[in-house]
């Protein structure tokens, strides 16, 4: 319970920092805007503490009730399911002019496929036994998070295209954020591990999908 509590915490701190480097960035892209104005300034400072703040009263809440995590809970299932297609068309939008594009389909769907299997393998130990998920899963949980971090960013794009050059830190800030949902959040509130399994087969198998249909 002590090693969930410290999780728990270590969410909170990835989140918290996440969220004051995507604070930060008006900051650093109009930087002589702030520095011309207070009121600008003690916004921007307001506004990080209160989202370290709102952050760790959270992880309290989420601690002595379960039912507090559900928005942790809803946020992770959400990145699970959509993070595999993004990251097949990351990978797609990147790679489908070159020769080896085929062979490189063929490798992303066995991989998508294998991890589909891992899951559902610890889906049906969990649901069975109830012997909680393996290590191997960690490996599962660190390519989600890299496709939920592109989905982060291609977000941020959109929202400013004219940035892309300097919007570095949103790519931090989604690593970060992505981590502490999909990598920490299942072992720091491990009542939603059927959850959190589920919707990760959900988004791999949608992955295939995606790879077969060229969504």
């Amino acid at each position: 319970m002590a090693s969930e509590t410290e999780l728990a915490y270590l969410f909170a701190g990835l989140l918290a920092i996440s969220a004051v480097i995507l604070l930060f960035l008006p900051l650093v892209l109009h930087v002589r805007l702030f520095s011309e104005s207070r009121l600008l300034s003690w916004l921007v400072a307001i506004a990080i503490l209160a989202v370290g703040l709102g952050a760790v009263a959270l992880v309290l809440l989420a601690i002595s009730d379960p039912a507090y995590s559900l928005p942790v809970l809803a946020v992770t299932a959400a990145l699970r399911i959509a993070s595999p297609t993004l990251l097949q068309r990351k990978v797609r939008d990147r790679f489908e002019t070159a020769r080896a594009w085929p062979v490189l389909r063929f490798l992303v769907a066995a991989v998508y496929l294998s991890l589909a299997g891992l899951l559902l393998y610890e889906l049906a130990l969990l649901v069975s036994v109830g012997r909680p998920p393996g290590p191997a899963v960690l490996s599962e949980q660190l390519v989600m998070a890299l496709g939920a971090s592109t989905l982060l960013v291609r977000f941020a794009l959109r929202a400013r295209p004219r940035d892309q050059e300097r919007l570095w830190p949103v790519w931090l800030a989604a690593i970060l954020f992505a981590v502490a949902f999909v990598v920490v959040a299942p072992y720091a509130f491990p009542a939603f591990a059927v959850a959190y399994l589920a919707s990760g087969l959900v988004g791999w198998i949608l992955g295939v999908v995606a790879i077969r249909y060229d969504w």
